[in-house]
């Protein structure tokens, strides 16, 4: 999905003819990338200052086949980069948590249609014609001490992050499996036969206490960890989108008056 840019994408260049429209960063989520503007986004926004716009587009209660319909409403494919339309860089896709309702549920969404619907936004046309690059977000566990009701379980919310993990993989994108990395925070190893820790069958989890809120939105804790894992995943596999790789959308003041370094 990551493309070099080509002389089709010359608006990139600082010396371009449209050099002072600002790059995004889209977050594109349910409500656990809604309720991060305090947070995450800041943390971003502050990351890429005068290098790229972070735009929250976190849908509380969506699912992944929702957030394929409003990312056709929001992001039309006819979108061509421009002076006034913004080139779309970078682009977060987090969505899971509320596809892993257990059957019956109302936003219960079938592991094959979860999967199908991660692959329709990653190939989306418009995705193409801005050359997005695409970090995928696996859903964090849940804690079922917190939780109190049975809508969702540790064990079904596996499922769906190991399958957005595989989607990942197939597409050659990057991906920030946070499920893991809360997980082994909270002692959990691979190829452990043990109770998934969140689980009511395992020994309640203090570590997954002070990262979610309510056992499925993340505490402030929780979005510090997103933050430095989603900053570790672009420096390791997307270097060039790091902040000192990316130029400045208007020129440092020394630049403006001239000065000399």
């Amino acid at each position: 999905m990551s493309h070099s840019p080509t002389q089709s994408t010359s608006f990139l260049h600082p010396t371009s003819p449209h050099p002072n429209v600002y790059p995004q960063l889209i977050l594109l989520g349910d409500s656990i990338t809604q309720l991060s503007t305090l947070t995450l986004t800041a943390r971003l926004s502050e990351w890429y200052s005068r290098r790229l716009d972070v735009i929250n587009r976190g849908f509380s209660g969506y699912t992944a086949p929702m957030g394929h319909e409003v990312l056709q409403q929001f992001f039309p494919a006819d979108s061509v980069p421009s002076q006034t339309v913004p080139r779309v860089q970078l682009m977060t896709i987090f969505f899971g948590a509320n596809d892993a309702c257990v059957p019956g549920h109302p936003q219960h969404v079938p592991l094959q249609r979860y999967i199908a619907s991660l692959k329709d936004m990653i190939c989306h046309p418009a995705l193409k014609l801005h050359d997005t690059q695409v970090i995928l977000i696996t859903p964090p566990p849940v804690d079922e001490y917190q939780l109190g009701g049975r809508d969702r379980t540790a064990e079904h919310t596996a499922k769906y992050a190991h399958a957005a993990l595989q989607v990942g993989r197939e597409c050659n994108l990057p991906v920030l499996d946070l499920w893991t990395v809360f997980m082994r925070r909270a002692g959990w190893t691979e190829g452990s036969t043990s109770a998934l820790a969140g689980s009511k069958d395992a020994p309640r989890s203090e570590v997954l206490g002070e990262l979610l809120e309510d056992g499925l939105h993340l505490a402030t804790e929780g979005y510090e960890v997103v933050f430095c894992e989603l900053v570790k995943v672009i420096e390791q596999e997307l270097p060039e989108q790091t902040p000192k790789r990316l130029p400045m959308v208007f020129p440092d003041w020394k630049d403006k008056l001239g000065i000399q370094p």
